[in-house]
């Protein structure tokens, strides 16, 4: 159980809240008040939640969400749909890929480069920086024109289920960026790393603070970049003032001066030299291989630890070991001697130098080959003259 989890069980024992989210489907609490019952833990930690995952076990358990409606004021409603979280796990394989040449020599720029991109600001400049922004949006005149954290105006929605009505008022918004045309602002929510879900309050707070301050049609956009790639969702919310009416209106994936797929050789990956199951880690849980690269290319950034991983990508320190144990299982990190600290092997050094993600991929799968367990699905599929684009779960299960 984690610190957010043990604070929130406080407050709802010692505020009796519960009773409240029965009767009415909210109730409203102050900072002060969140300090006091959870025994002086800091409220902003507390409010926290950008995903469905880092909610606390009693708000998924209660189906709750919260939102800061005033600077000094928290409204905890009850959410049973989750309306407040856009699912995005099947959208990455329905999201088709563009491999996209900018017209500029990057050689040129030596201050910033795809192959050290280390921070969500860093894959903002970067798209910027090779028009990719103007690709997906279509615009020809682009400008960044904002950036950072700010006081809303006041605006008002409905909350479910009930749709009770809800002020905002002087909140703080942070905009990751924000980008003007001629006749649109072009807001975006930046991630590093795919999520499963994300709170969509990081994008509807901007998107009705912006619409009261221009003339302007305000565009919501999440953008996500991992190991080489650049996603954009566009979305669009309805005008009936209900929280939670969001929709997808379309969404694109990039690569830079690379192919969409990798040329792999099985022959010569099942003909590989086989080592042994590592003793000293786990068996990977981790399900994301870019990731797995993500960790690997930025441990000299500081993701040294599996709490500097979880805060990279935003989830939960268990999940950040999980992630750092794939990366030792196939070779690609060692711990260092008497420390919690993780540090990169010779073959993870050769993929953080790599310039692009084809090597990477290439040398991820040779270390995957190593592993007796991944070495038989590999020679499986090889004899059976099986499509890699026919391997499921299932089929994985099986062998």
């Amino acid at each position: 159980m984690s610190l957010n989890d043990e604070s929130w069980d406080k407050i709802f024992q010692r505020g009796g809240y519960l009773e409240m989210i029965e009767k009415d489907g909210y109730f409203t609490i102050s900072p002060d008040e969140l300090k006091k019952l959870s025994d002086n833990r800091e409220p902003r930690l507390l409010a926290k939640i950008d995903n469905s995952r880092s909610r606390p076990d009693i708000f998924e358990k209660y189906g709750l969400s919260i939102l800061s409606i005033r600077n000094d004021l928290y409204l905890i409603f009850k959410d049973i749909d989750s309306r407040s979280f856009f699912q995005l796990d099947k959208l990455y394989n329905e999201t088709a890929t563009e491999e996209y040449s900018p017209a500029r020599d990057l050689s040129m720029f030596q201050s910033l480069s795809l192959s050290e991109i280390s921070s969500e600001s860093q894959a903002i400049d970067f798209a910027y920086l090779v028009s990719l922004i103007r690709r997906f949006t279509g615009e020809d005149e682009l400008y960044l024109t904002i950036r950072g954290r700010l006081r809303s105006e006041n605006f008002g929605f409905t909350i479910p289920p009930r749709n009770h009505p809800v002020e905002v008022s002087g909140v703080q918004i942070e905009v990751d960026a924000g980008f003007e045309s001629p006749d649109r602002i072009y807001i975006l929510e930046a991630k590093m790393g795919r999520v499963a879900d994300f709170n969509i309050r990081q994008l509807y707070y901007p998107y009705r603070d912006w619409s009261l301050k221009t003339s302007k049609e305000i565009v919501p956009i999440l953008f996500i970049y991992t190991n080489g790639l650049f996603y954009f969702f566009e979305f669009a919310f309805s005008d009936d003032g209900q929280y939670g009416n969001l929709k997808l209106i379309k969404s694109k994936c990039y690569t830079i001066n690379e192919g969409k797929k990798l040329s792999v050789d099985f022959k010569m990956l099942v003909e590989s030299p086989v080592g042994d199951e590592p003793d000293d880690v786990p068996y990977p849980q981790a399900n994301d291989l870019d990731k797995v690269i993500d960790i690997v290319t930025n441990n000299k950034a500081g993701l040294t630890t599996k709490r500097a991983i979880a805060e990279f990508f935003d989830f939960e320190e268990r999940q950040g070991d999980y992630y750092a144990n794939a990366a030792i299982y196939l070779g690609l990190l060692k711990r260092k001697p008497n420390s919690t600290e993780f540090v990169t092997t010779r073959e993870g050094q050769g993929i953080s130098n790599s310039e692009n993600r084809r090597n990477r991929n290439r040398t991820l799968l040779q270390q995957m080959a190593k592993r007796p367990t991944f070495h038989e699905i590999m020679r499986h599929a090889y004899d059976n003259k099986i499509k890699i684009e026919d391997v499921s779960p299932d089929f994985i299960a099986s062998v």
